[in-house]
């Protein structure tokens, strides 16, 4: 019966995941505005913290920024990150850089 039980959880959280990464691949993008200098660079830098609070603004869903996975961003562009919200399940979400 314990064992059950486990698998019972275990399929409900991974069912979770898959909705949730379904929510954030219909969404188009996300957009980040920073303040630019020359060229493309931003000054400062979009970092994981950002696209969590990104996503708790217009999702109003809380995410762990554990499981996101973006390099420090230094230059208005369009990128591709991804979001482990389960072994099994990738979310890929779009993220729009652009000057203020």
């Amino acid at each position: 019966m314990h064992s059950s039980v486990s698998e019972f959880l275990v399929l409900q959280v991974k069912e979770e995941a898959q909705q949730l990464a379904q929510i954030f691949e219909t969404v188009r993008s996300f957009k980040v505005k920073r303040k630019c200098g020359k060229e493309k660079l931003i000054f400062g830098s979009v970092i994981a913290q950002d696209l969590v609070d990104i996503i708790k603004a217009q999702l109003q869903r809380e995410v762990d920024k554990r499981i996101v996975e973006l390099l420090e961003i230094h230059e208005t562009e369009e990128y591709i990150t991804e979001l482990k919200l389960y072994p099994e399940v990738t979310a890929r979400i779009r993220l729009n850089v652009f000057a203020n």
